[in-house]
């Protein structure tokens, strides 16, 4: 009975030996192939690559990587990762354009409000002004006649200005007429041109790297992949590049929105008055609304004489027809009465 228990417990012991055995060896054969798949995935360009990883088609995404020379393809961040870090080397940043002043990227616009007395003079001098400038009238709306009693005209332009012109482009309009109302406004985007860049930077290169496994992508479930992701870079190289564009001719250009007013008496600027001057210009503005008021008046009566007669043609009339009407039935109730009085007698 000792004599099989111990044949029993020396099988097991050698059952479990082996399996222990083998186990080391799966795992070594196991880790040796996973190395081994590493290092296939490592190498750049590598034909294999496509065939080791599944069919779904995202195989080229790793290839894609590979063949750019970065594990992030620029979709974390617009700007590369190396823009944000100097490491004591004091190296050259997309953004440090930020900080020198020369590299900015700003939009300047201004807006105006001009009275004039001579309206024609005015406009004329003012395209010569545009044309001397080196700009041009993106748009314009005039307004305004001689009918209703209305003698003053109005216009709305936009104009584009180059952006290193601007400031002697104001300054000229201003000896030309009143401006009542001046606002120029600065806005930057260095930050959007730069990310704008790279973005553009980024869809180039996976467009580049795109075509290069293309020509080697054999599936045509990879062939289909690949060609869909590369209508979309196209998409968005066209999106960025408008955008891109814009930027630039906002920059090169600044817009001028300029409201003109033909007007009898142009207001008065001044910024600091004196009693005298306050008085003056008071009893000047009243002495001028009340002749504007008798004229506007004069103009309104004249003007409207033909529909005064035909007015009061028609009131006489029926002023006539009234008085008719009055007579006759007084009349009537005259001779109803004596004709009463001498029923009354002759009884």
């Amino acid at each position: 009975m000792k004599t099989n228990i111990k044949k029993i417990l020396c099988v097991a012991s050698a059952i479990i030996l082996v399996a222990l055995i083998l186990c080391s060896c799966g795992a070594a054969v196991k880790n040796g192939a996973v190395e081994r798949i590493e290092q296939r995935f490592d190498a750049v360009g590598s034909e294999e690559s496509a065939d080791s990883k599944s069919e779904s088609g995202v195989w080229y995404v790793d290839a894609l990587n590979r063949a750019g020379g970065s594990d992030d393809y620029g979709y974390s961040s617009a700007v590369p990762e190396e823009s944000f870090t100097d490491n004591g080397n004091s190296a050259k940043s997309d953004y440090s354009a930020i900080a020198d002043s020369s590299s900015r990227k700003l939009i300047r616009d201004a807006t105006l409000d001009i009275e004039t007395e001579q309206y024609d003079k005015f406009v004329s001098e003012l395209n010569k002004a545009i044309i001397q400038a080196g700009g041009y009238i993106e748009s314009s709306s005039e307004s305004g006649n001689t009918y209703n009693y209305t003698n003053s005209r109005y216009q709305y332009l936009t104009i584009r200005i180059p952006a290193e012109k601007l400031d002697g482009f104001l300054s000229s309009v201003s000896t030309l007429a009143t401006v009542t109302s001046k606002e120029i406004s600065v806005k930057e985007i260095t930050g959007q041109y730069i990310s704008t860049q790279s973005r553009i930077k980024a869809l180039e290169t996976e467009y580049d790297a795109l075509l290069k496994i293309l020509a080697k992508a054999e599936k045509v479930s990879d062939l289909i992949t690949i060609q869909d992701r590369l209508t979309e870079i196209n998409a968005e190289l066209e999106m960025n590049k408008t955008t891109l564009k814009t930027y630039d001719e906002q920059i090169a250009y600044s817009t001028v929105t300029m409201s003109i007013d033909e007007v009898e008496r142009v207001t008065t600027t001044m910024e600091k008055k004196t009693f005298g001057q306050e008085l003056k210009s008071r009893l000047s503005d009243n002495l001028y609304n009340i002749s504007q008021g008798t004229r506007s008046f004069a103009l309104w009566f004249i003007s409207s004489l033909p529909y005064i007669l035909i007015f009061a043609f028609f009131a006489a009339v029926v002023l006539i027809i009234v008085i008719r009407i009055r007579k006759h039935k007084k009349a009537k109730w005259q001779n109803s009465v004596i004709q009463q009085k001498s029923e009354n007698t002759g009884k």
